[in-house]
Parts: C-alpha cells; structure tokens; sequence
C-alpha cells in the first residue's frame, strides 16, 4: 500500500472520530506538538521507526513525553498505530489531520517568504486578497525570512505556490537568454 494512502486513510478516520467526540481543536494541537516533537528531536524520530524496540516501551515513552496533557484520543490513535506497526507514518499523518482540520473549518494557511521582513500593509493586503478570493476563511498568515531570494517575494496559499522572487525572475531570464542563443 502507498505510503500517503495509509497516512490519508488514517489521519481521516482519526479526524471523523475527533468531530464525532468533539475534540477535533484538541487532536489538532496534540498533532502540532508531536509533529514538533518529530521535527526538532532526532530521538523521538529514531524511537517512532525502530523495528527492535518493544510496543510498550514505545507506548509508555510517548504517554511520559507528552503527558496528562494530550487528549486520551490521541493517545489511543497512537496505540492502534503502534499495534498496527504504522507509527513511522506519523509524521505524515499529523500534517494530513491538519489538512482536514483546516479544511473542515475554512481555514486557509498563507506563508510570505521575502528577503527582508514583510511590511504589515503588504500582509494586510495579501490576507485581504486571500480573503476576498475565498470569503468566510480564515487566514493564519505567517511570515519568514529567506534572503536568497534576493527581493520580491514569494507566497503560498495552502497548497499553491505564487513566486515573485528576483531570484526566479533571474533564473527565468537566464534560461531565455540561453535557449534563444
């Protein structure tokens, strides 16, 4: 089986039964944090893919990491995917559940990614044209710094990429001068 379908067909089912339970906002901020987890520590990664450690002491390591504060849900979501030996596909998995949580609640997700930091009008008026593109949503803009692009900047809009980099209108005029010679 695909990897994005088990990850989709799992993250779909938890999502339905965290609608159901409601405590869908919960689930969400319990996959943020373990998507965090999964990102910025190389052991939980390490202890989520191996094959030799034990399905308790998987279990029980993720019950101390996180706590009384993840919602009993997740927890039992993380068991069946331990006892289903389809803990590597977390990670996936937190992502896709973000996806049908956004969706399920009108929110569109905007990255600005410019050389220098982003005025607050041009965040406005971005969040203002996403806004008057799909009425009702919610914006969670966010914004980073990447001064390789040089200038210009570069926005997504959930899944859509629009990029107004000089760096790709360089590299978009180079491969014009070099294909008419």
């Amino acid at each position: 089986m695909n990897n994005s379908k088990i990850s989709v067909r799992y993250a779909k089912a938890l999502f339905q039964i965290a609608t159901q339970n409601g405590c869908e906002d919960q689930v969400r901020d319990d996959m943020s944090n373990i998507l965090t987890c999964i990102n910025t520590m190389p052991d939980f990664k390490i202890l989520l893919e191996s094959p030799v450690l034990a399905d308790d002491v998987k279990i029980e390591t993720f019950k101390q990491m996180f706590g009384q504060n993840i919602c009993p849900l997740t927890l039992d979501f993380f068991k069946l995917l331990v006892k289903n030996k389809r803990e590597n596909y977390l990670k996936i998995i937190c992502l896709n559940y973000s996806g049908y949580y956004n969706r399920n609640k009108n929110i569109t997700k905007v990255l600005i990614t410019s050389a220098v930091e982003s005025s607050s009008e041009l965040n406005n008026s971005i969040k203002d044209l996403v806004i008057k593109s799909n009425p009702g949503c919610k914006v969670e803009l966010s914004t980073q710094i990447d001064n390789s692009i040089i200038g210009g900047v570069i926005i997504n809009v959930d899944d859509k990429q629009y990029d107004a980099s000089v760096k790709t209108q360089l590299s978009i005029f180079k491969d014009k001068l070099i294909n008419n010679k």
